[in-house]
């Protein structure tokens, strides 16, 4: 990624510059997190939500992307910082970044259904949200106010010790704590390669 005003070049993975103008600059992006669903739950969620429209002028620049598809071309391989074999190169991980510390959740471990993982990462308790029918996950604090909360689902439904309900983005639906947001941790989906590229001394959860 290129920024229009200086021309820096920036890596998307922790949002800190390559090179360019602002390298030596010390700004780094910040991570903000991106939920993957259904455009019918969207919609009931975020009735008036706007859609970006087609550009037509820039329909060859547009294509088909299957996440998780193996096949990297030799070439890219070679400009890969770290290559891990502990894992296929594209298999779907959740990437969760707590301090110096970086843990990945491969998805597929977890089935169809919706799971909550209680962990510790850097010193802090998490709690990992994976949705399994959308490849989808997103890493909150379990801590709220001065309560470490513990949660458990039955593949449809997020609870936690208090008896209220969450959904995968860390929202309180029902409940004690209905209308509350537990805070964002570092975290997206990758596949494997370009995780274990930027964050070699990663450990992998229950491997």
């Amino acid at each position: 990624m290129k920024d229009r005003q200086e021309g820096s070049v920036w890596t998307h993975y922790d949002g800190s510059i390559l090179s360019g103008p602002l390298a030596d600059s010390g700004l780094r992006l910040e991570i903000q997190p991106i939920v993957h669903t259904s455009w019918a739950e969207w919609m009931e969620l975020h009735p008036d939500t706007l859609v970006l429209d087609w550009y037509p002028e820039f329909a060859q620049r547009y294509r088909e992307v299957v996440p998780g598809q193996a096949g990297l071309s030799l070439q890219f391989q070679q400009t890969l910082l770290n290559t891990d074999e502990r894992l296929p190169e594209n298999e779907l991980v959740l990437g969760v970044n707590v301090g110096s510390e970086f843990r990945a959740y491969v998805l597929g471990d977890f089935g169809p259904g919706v799971v909550a993982i209680n962990d510790t990462l850097g010193g802090i308790p998490v709690v990992i949200f994976i949705d399994g029918r959308a490849d989808f996950g997103l890493a909150f604090q379990a801590a709220f106010g001065e309560q470490v909360l513990e949660f458990s689902s039955d593949g449809e439904t997020i609870n936690d010790s208090t008896g209220t309900i969450w959904d995968p983005n860390g929202s309180a639906v029902s409940g004690p704590l209905s209308g509350s947001q537990l805070n964002y941790v570092t975290s997206f989906v990758s596949e494997w390669y370009g995780w274990a590229a930027y964050h070699p001394e990663t450990s992998i959860y229950g491997r």
